[in-house]
């Protein structure tokens, strides 16, 4: 039997993103954990030959020490089946809807850039740190030729998330205002559960969200996962299946998400003890995530993003499709006109503005 297809992704997020958005002073002084945790990250999913699209700060690719150990560390992904670089900003914001334009375009394209010149990669997708994305940065993406956009998560529990951060951080002021519309709000709910085309002004790009569960629209990434397997293992095994059973009940092309703190355990960093999950051993944490990606490599069809999107859909250049090593690859043509069948690929092509 043929296989659904599937994507997996994971938000390249270092430390020192974590602690600003918990309000912490010493961000600043870059500490991060990229070669630490990419090394587990490619020996797990090596495992199972699961690929993967990654989305890269721009921040940790600076021309220094810092940012050549980072590069160096990220380059580890060669040793995955496959994997696609993309874009998560250039300083990890999560309130890219109170930026003007200027900060956004320069959000974006440096970013494009420092991972085109130093990971010899084209990026064709784009996330918003925080899952933030106006109009105005799809409107970037588009100018810049993007496929698709995965700011996208239409959870049910955005609001409660949100509460939940903003208890456990330390931001005050106005980046404590900023952070009050983080994991999008009710509007994300209203939104499709699986890829679906957006107009932006006279051109359009695909829209690829976090997969959540079919009909109750709670969570099914991993660190939500393995929050929940902090207190049961069982319980989180049960729910994962329940995901997985429903999604391919509906025909929802599952699109699941990674955080590198997924990969790491309460014997690896105090500072990240506040992030979900990180009470536990990092054997124990490693062991339900493995259990997981095995389950999800078996049932679908994994591919990267840029994979899933090329191979799911009529219609879509085919050089979409190709690997975006080299850092020369010619321009995407407008994705005006592209329709998928939703019987067929679970993609959508419903317009949102």
């Amino acid at each position: 039997m043929t296989r659904p297809i599937a994507s997996l992704s994971m938000d390249l997020d270092n430390q020192w993103a974590y602690l600003r958005a918990a309000g912490r002073e010493d961000w600043a002084q870059r500490p991060g954990y990229l070669p630490q945790v990419i090394d587990r990250i490619v020996d797990v999913l090596g495992d199972s030959q699961l690929p993967l699209t990654v989305f890269v700060v721009g921040r940790d690719l600076s021309d220094d020490d810092v940012g050549r150990s980072n590069i160096d560390a990220i380059e580890s992904f060669d040793r995955l089946a496959d994997w696609e670089a993309a874009n998560h900003s250039l300083n990890h914001l999560p309130w890219m809807h109170t930026m003007d334009q200027e900060q956004i375009v320069s959000e974006i394209e440096t970013t494009h850039q420092r991972i085109a010149q130093s990971l010899g990669r084209r990026p064709l997708g784009f996330r918003g740190p925080g899952f933030s994305c106006p109009d105005s940065v799809l409107r970037v993406l588009s100018e810049l030729d993007y496929a698709y956009d995965a700011s996208i998560f239409p959870t049910s529990i955005a609001p409660i998330a949100r509460m939940a951060f903003l208890i456990k951080s330390d931001l005050k002021g106005e980046q404590r205002e900023r952070a009050k519309k983080l994991y999008g709000g009710f509007s994300s709910l209203r939104q499709p559960n699986r890829p679906f085309l957006r107009t932006i002004d006279d051109s359009q790009l695909w829209e690829m969200p976090v997969t959540v569960m079919p009909w109750t629209r709670t969570p099914i990434h991993f660190s939500y996962f393995t929050y929940l397997a902090s207190f049961s293992t069982l319980a989180a095994k049960t729910y994962f299946r329940t995901a997985i059973r429903l999604c391919r009940m509906t025909g929802t092309p599952p699109s699941l998400l990674l955080h590198p703190p997924d990969f790491l355990g309460s014997e690896d960093d105090h500072d990240m003890s506040y992030f979900p999950a990180m009470n536990m051993a990092v054997k124990d944490k490693l062991a339900i995530v493995r259990w997981a990606l095995e389950l999800y490599a078996e049932t679908f069809d994994v591919r990267t993003m840029i994979g899933q999107l090329r191979d799911s859909v009529a219609g879509v250049d085919e050089r979409i499709g190709g690997p975006n090593r080299d850092a020369d690859h010619p321009s995407l043509p407008s994705h005006a006109g592209h329709r998928a069948t939703a019987d067929s690929s679970g993609f959508v092509a419903t317009d949102h503005d």
